[in-house]
């Protein structure tokens, strides 16, 4: 949904910009005909045109679905999922340690069964560790995006010309908006780079592991660089369980006690206990011909999304500097007597031409985005299937 009306703002931004449809639709930009449906006070917000309200409208679903989004993260997403995974860490550890003051340790088979307990606690512990990363970033991305909504606010008193009138701070206030959304999209551009790399990174390492274990068996596969096997979480997520996704990553807030979580943890490291017992007692190849192009398929799903990813980095960083420019062309208002860094900032355009050009690039690019992120699902789809017909074929 914040995609569509993120379309529908930014495009309808872009015929405004463009005075699109002008001769052909006038009373999109005739302020009397907003008048036929309600008056707004004068003399300012009745200029407001039937395309400015329609765009009013917009920015202020983005000041609070965005407003809305940050808090969850911060919270939903961060801070609660982090107190849920400190208490199934305690867990595991009280686990742990309960199951290894009651194992006998003069048995044989009790060495393979420590083993095995081991490789499964790395496995969870990884598993936390990640989602706990995963949800320190939410916090810091929450951060980002909860001013980004709030500043939306003055777009949508933009619109209506309150700013104009001088009321809710007036054009410096809207200039001091704009700043702040500049300043929270920087640290968002670079995770739009670092989840690129990392997607990259992943279709590298499934490939690898593909070459690795495919058609070999567990005697053929000798554990690396001081790992206890060949199992670990990335392995273990696509080779024996593929998708695995344990309970607490799939909920931030825990609405059971302590007990029932309990219960809940050890039914979920039995699952883990089985599967990897499975795996490493088995005399199958550990990745067959089946398992070998389901995978790269999954290579294939993460490599488009990294370049998917790289793409978003150019709309977001085009919008960036689009709209940066018009925070700088109010600073420096005269462009007769402007510091040279500052007119190559604007590439040697005037005050007009810069924020005006700057505004349209913004508009365009994030017009462009959502529509990639609505279609893409489908396009890497279609191509990942037309990739997986073509191994089974050969």
């Amino acid at each position: 949904m914040d995609a569509i009306v993120q379309l529908i703002r930014n495009a309808m931004c872009c015929v405004k910009d463009l005075n699109l449809f002008a001769e052909s639709l006038p009373n999109l930009y005739d302020p009397e005909y907003t008048s036929k449906f309600y008056t707004f006070p004068t003399p300012f917000m009745s200029k407001t045109t039937p395309l400015e309200f329609l765009i009013c409208i917009s920015q202020l679903y983005a000041c609070i679905s965005c407003t809305i989004s940050g808090y969850n993260l911060i919270f939903g997403g961060g801070i609660l999922k982090l107190k849920r995974l400190t208490r199934v860490s305690d867990l595991v550890h009280k686990k742990r340690l309960d199951k290894a003051g009651s194992k006998k340790k003069d048995d044989d088979k009790d060495d393979k069964a420590d083993k095995d307990d081991a490789i499964v606690n790395q496995v969870v512990a990884t598993s936390v560790m990640k989602e706990a990363n995963g949800a320190l970033r939410n916090v810091f991305v929450g951060i980002c995006v909860l001013p980004i909504g709030m500043s939306f606010f003055w777009l949508f008193c933009n619109s209506l010309h309150i700013t104009e009138a001088g009321w809710v701070g007036g054009l410096p206030a809207l200039i001091h908006a704009l700043t702040v959304m500049e300043i929270a999209l920087v640290p968002l551009l670079y995770f739009m780079l670092k989840d690129a790399s990392s997607a990259l990174r992943k279709a590298v390492d499934i490939r690898a592991m593909v070459e690795k274990f495919s058609e070999k068996k567990n005697k053929d596969v000798a554990p690396s660089g001081g790992e206890l096997s060949w199992i670990n979480l990335d392995s273990y997520s696509l080779i024996v369980d593929s998708g695995w996704s344990p309970y607490w990553t799939t909920s931030a807030i825990s609405n059971v006690d302590q007990d029932a979580e309990g219960k809940m943890l050890t039914k979920e490291i039995e699952a883990l206990e089985r599967n990897v017992k499975s795996s490493l007692s088995g005399d199958a190849a550990i990745v067959n011909a089946s398992k070998a192009a389901e995978m790269e398929e999954a290579a294939q799903v993460s490599y488009l999304e990294g370049y998917r990813e790289y793409a978003y980095f150019v709309f977001n960083f085009i919008a960036f500097y689009g709209y940066l420019l018009g925070v700088v062309v109010y600073y420096f208002d005269a462009d007769e007597n402007q510091p040279a860094a500052v007119r190559q900032l604007k590439l040697g355009y005037s005050n007009d031409d810069a924020d005006w050009g700057g505004n349209f690039a913004g508009d365009f690019m994030w017009t462009v985005e959502p529509i990639v992120i609505l279609l893409s699902p489908f396009i890497i789809s279609r191509l990942t299937k037309s990739k997986g017909d073509k191994v089974k074929k050969d």
